[in-house]
């Protein structure tokens, strides 16, 4: 995140581990492999090796974006699968225009660059949202699986863009998973995470941490 970019703050439900964007992609690995272990043991192992190569072959390609920050989320569906997702947060510098114009603007915007998404605009609990929902193609190399050839991963990607309400940047949430057969069960999970995103401190921090402008929104916010 640069200098001048706001602060964010994150609750998230059940199920979604935060990743040290500053770890050791070795470590990390480890990490995730030990998650997957601890929380699917009786999976077999294929499902195992296949949900942390997809975890880690997502991540690099977040953080190669310019993620502030990102979550994996291990769950089991209602017929007993494994499945994994990714929530990742990114924070843009962006002209907003004129007060309350951002969301349809970016809602239009949207819906002509990528015909085949559904495009919306939803008042949540942090403010008016665009939300855009379509099917990405992923190309995976090679190795990653051993084939001889490159493979093609088709991932379902809800992209949320929140104006900030002080300053010009945009908050853009975006969750991914491959397994799209089950996404009608993926979407509680998803609007708990996006949810979870604050732009004021939680309780137990002071007003005096924040910024003067921002002391009769958090006021308003918490009480």
């Amino acid at each position: 995140m640069t200098a001048d970019a706001p602060p964010l703050w994150f609750s998230l439900p059940e199920g979604f581990t935060p990743v040290d964007l500053e770890q050791d992609p070795a470590d990390r690995v480890d990490l995730v492999a030990n998650g997957v272990e601890a929380a699917f043991g009786a999976a077999r192992p294929d499902q195992k090796l296949g949900l942390v190569i997809a975890a880690e072959t997502a991540l690099q390609a977040q953080l190669r974006e310019g993620a502030v920050h990102l979550s994996l989320c291990l769950g089991r569906t209602s017929d007993g699968t494994v499945v994994q997702g990714m929530f990742a947060v990114f924070v843009r510098p962006e002209d907003l225009g004129a007060p309350g114009s951002y969301p349809r603007r970016a809602a239009a915007q949207l819906a002509e660059a990528w015909p085949e998404a559904d495009v919306g605009v939803l008042e949540l609990p942090i403010g008016r949202t665009v939300v855009a929902v379509r099917n990405v193609p992923v190309p995976v190399p090679a190795a990653v699986y051993g084939t001889s050839e490159p493979l093609v991963s088709t991932v379902r990607q809800a992209e949320f863009l929140i104006p900030h309400p002080w300053t010009s940047h945009v908050i853009a949430a975006v969750f991914t998973t491959e397994h799209v057969e089950y996404w009608d069960e993926w979407v509680p999970t998803i609007a708990g995470a996006v949810r979870g995103i604050s732009f004021y401190a939680p309780r137990d921090e002071t007003v005096d941490d924040q910024p003067p402008e921002q002391w009769d929104r958090i006021r308003k916010a918490f009480g």
